[in-house]
């Protein structure tokens, strides 16, 4: 009886350890789109002032608009990590498994 008891205290533990990893992660995926939204909001406007015919702070407008492309790289690379481990270690749900 005290085995039972102690084998479902440590999987009442791991599951919460799991449960806490999937909030993290699912927190981490919420930032990364964030993020991608901003550097889209970005990119565009900048963008959008280097290809008129305009050289008004054209320097500006194009180290900008490097940082936006490359911080969208880094980023969607991040996003496939984190969906990866939000996949491998995902909770299904016990009532969907049927």
């Amino acid at each position: 009886m005290i085995d039972q008891e102690m084998t479902e205290a440590i999987a009442i533990e791991a599951h919460m350890k799991t449960l806490e990893y999937q909030y993290f992660v699912q927190r981490c995926a919420t930032s990364l789109v964030i993020a991608t939204l901003l550097l889209v909001l970005l990119a565009s406007p900048t963008g959008i002032a280097l290809s008129s015919d305009s050289i008004t702070n054209e320097a500006l407008n194009s180290q900008l608009h490097k940082f936006a492309g490359h911080g969208l790289i880094i980023v969607a690379v991040s996003q496939m990590i984190i969906l990866f481990l939000g996949r491998k270690f995902h909770i299904a749900n016990p009532s969907t498994q049927a």
